[in-house]
């Protein structure tokens, strides 16, 4: 992963991005996905997570491709009552 030498696009800290392995979430054409352990470069002041070109076109053609690792998972949609109610 290529390393990130300025500030925190959303914080503006100055401290060193950390090289991680993190769960994403994706949504495309009203499908979920879910990639664990996705490389990333983590905000330590803020836990902003940014990836690399190469990481997010793959990912993006796993979502195309539907690879025969992926494995179905069970999720359901709930709607949280308005503040107040």
């Amino acid at each position: 992963m290529v390393e990130r030498k300025y500030p925190c696009e959303f914080c503006d800290t100055e401290l060193e991005q950390v090289d991680k392995l993190v769960t994403l979430t994706m949504q495309r054409k009203g499908r979920w996905y879910i990639f664990e352990n996705a490389p990333a470069q983590v905000c330590p002041n803020c836990g902003h997570r940014y990836f690399d070109g190469p990481t997010l076109l793959k990912l993006e053609k796993m979502t195309k491709d539907r690879p025969d690792s992926a494995r179905q998972v069970e999720a359901w949609s709930v709607s949280l009552p308005a503040p107040g109610e």
